[in-house]
This record gives C-alpha cells, sequence and structure tokens, in this order.
C-alpha cells in the first residue's frame, strides 16, 4: 500500500477504537509512523533482551492478534528483532484485512530488497540478511483463536498492539496465556488510558471529548481507560510485569505543516469523533461548528493531537508461587 492510498477511504476506528471491528487499510498506512514515535523505548528494549533469553537457540514463534495489514510485522523485521528462523501468525478478524496485508507487505518488502513469496494468500516466506520468517495470515478474532485447538503451537511472544479496548480481555488474556510457552512473553502497546487533547482549546472540547469516551464505555465497560485496567490486571499470580511505559501519541504542526500520514490521521481522528457523536439521540448541538473548526485547522496547520497510551511487557511465570 502505498501512501497514495491514505487518502483512497474513512477510518472505522481511531482513538481507543469504536463499534465497527475494522480500520481503513489507509488508516493503518498513515498511523504506523505515528505509532513508530509512540512506542516506548524502554519497554520495546526490554522485550529484545527478553525475547533472546526466552526462545534461546529455538525458532521463535510469535502470534499477532488483530495485525491489521501487518505494520507491527514490518516494524519488527525493519528493528530487528528477528536475527533467526521464525514464525509469525498474524491474525485478524476481518479479511479484508489480511488481503491488504500481503499487498502491504509485498509491497514493504520489495522496497527493502526483502525476499518475500507466497505458498498461498495466507502463507509467506520472508527472508532478509538476518531473518527467516515464515508469515501466516490467519482469519480469526481473538475469541475465536483462544477457542479452537489446531496445530499451531505454543508461542514465545504474543503480540496485541491497540486492540485490547475491543475485547474483554479479563476473558481472553488468560487463554492467550495458555498458549504461551513458559516464561513466554506478552507485548501489549498503545493501550488507550482516558485522555484526549485537541489544541488550542476551543468551545465544546470538554462535553464533545467526555461524550466521545462515553460511547466506548457504552460499547464495552471500561475501554476508556483499557490501560490502567491491563496494568492492574497483568500483576497477578503467574505473570510477571517485566516492563511499562506512556506510548502517547503527539501531534503537531512543524513550521505550521504535517506529514502526509498526519495530516490523514487527523483528518480521521476529528472524522471518528463526528461520526460517534453523530449516532447520539440528542447530538451536541456544537458538533458541526467544532468539526468545522478542527478541519480548518489541520488543513492551516493550527492543530495538535495528544492521546494517552500505555505500554506493557509481561513474562509467563506458570511456577512462581501465588501472592
Amino acid at each position: 500500500m502505498s501512501k497514495d492510498d491514505f487518502s483512497s477511504g474513512r477510518a472505522h476506528r481511531a482513538i481507543g477504537g469504536e463499534t465497527g471491528n475494522s480500520f481503513h487499510p489507509g488508516y493503518l498506512a498513515a498511523k504506523k509512523s505515528i505509532d513508530d514515535r509512540a512506542l516506548n523505548h524502554h519497554v520495546w528494549g526490554t522485550l529484545r533482551q527478553a525475547l533472546s533469553q526466552t526462545a534461546g537457540n529455538e525458532p521463535v514463534n510469535i502470534l499477532e492478534i488483530g495485525a491489521g495489514i501487518g505494520t507491527m510485522f514490518e516494524r519488527i523485521i525493519d528493528r530487528e528483532l528477528l536475527k533467526r528462523s521464525a514464525t509469525y501468525v498474524a491474525t485478524d478478524s476481518d479479511p479484508d484485512q489480511l488481503v491488504a496485508a500481503s499487498k502491504y507487505l509485498s509491497q514493504w518488502a520489495e522496497k527493502r530488497h526483502y525476499s518475500l513469496s507466497w505458498s498461498s494468500q495466507q502463507h509467506g516466506r520472508l527472508s532478509t540478511a538476518k531473518a527467516d520468517v515464515s508469515l501466516i495470515l490467519d482469519l480469526a478474532s481473538v475469541e475465536e483463536f483462544v477457542d479452537r485447538s489446531d496445530s499451531l503451537g505454543s508461542f514465545h511472544l504474543i503480540i496485541a498492539h491497540a486492540v485490547l479496548d475491543l475485547v474483554d480481555f479479563q476473558v481472553v488474556l488468560p487463554q492467550l496465556f495458555s498458549r504461551l510457552k513458559n516464561n513466554g512473553l506478552a507485548y501489549f502497546t498503545c493501550n488507550f488510558d482516558g485522555e484526549t487533547l485537541f489544541l488550542p482549546a476551543c468551545d465544546g472540547d470538554e462535553e464533545i471529548i467526555r461524550r466521545y469516551h462515553a460511547s466506548m464505555e457504552e460499547r464495552l465497560s471500561g475501554a476508556s481507560h483499557t490501560g490502567r485496567r491491563l496494568l492492574t490486571f497483568l500483576q497477578r499470580p503467574g505473570l510477571e510485569l517485566l516492563a511499562a511505559g506512556s506510548s502517547d501519541w503527539v501531534i503537531y504542526p512543524k513550521a505550521r505543516l504535517y506529514s502526509k500520514e498526519e495530516a490523514f490521521f487527523l483528518q480521521a481522528i476529528i472524522e471518528t469523533v463526528e461520526r460517534e457523536l453523530w449516532k447520539e439521540k440528542r447530538p451536541f448541538r456544537g458538533l458541526a461548528s467544532w468539526v468545522r473548526k478542527r478541519h480548518k485547522q489541520v488543513e492551516a496547520g493550527e492543530l495538535s493531537f495528544l492521546a494517552r497510551h500505555l505500554d506493557i511487557l509481561v513474562r509467563n511465570r506458570p511456577s512462581l508461587p501465588s501472592a
């Protein structure tokens, strides 16, 4: 997927998720560079060190839930987290996302001069100077995945990037952890944690953001504070909290300009807030004027945006004594 694809459609989710169960691929492509700078460096560094200890000399088995178009896989290869043979299972509940993933990753591999071949639409093989990875695109929601038995075996690492606000993680995570090897790792990133800011402030901000966060709660209780709830939940017997830190989205204009990705991303977020509030029986009276003003600020290079997130890394330690 090229940058020109950004303008080909609307984002289906932006801040903290929403009632839809999918992203527009163009939004995911635009969000990649924003996530790159948001992800917590300490948590990532801890993951790098811990994964080499966990896997030892074995081929590394990784599962990603809600993988979208494959931007986390791209990031892991580009940042050289994998330096040996590996299997990477990328799941998503939307078949269109997996079709987009094969296209997006093929274009990325060609640009990087990696070898990526597909034996089928779902099975690929990536070869770089340092890694040889079997890539499986698996059509399944997280709930479906944890309920089925198959030959994929257990995993050294499970990844969930910006998706745990969409599921009842208190139910699905214990089931996912059962698929981890002893001392296996779980890397949960960009977990929304209840704070959204559009700057400069303008009339309607407080009520609009309050209602937007409330729409998350209507979909799934606690969704608007997933980060802090997850941090508490993961400090439980059988798990070892290895690292946690902020991964906030922060976007601001430079000399009244944004990158193409940033501009698309900001417009998508404004549209997402607007769409959610129009679903209300009594929409906020000042919504239309707020939306117009915020879009104009993006066009003029005047809007800054912040959203709070947490990254968390835990180790599966079933042998640890109960507290």
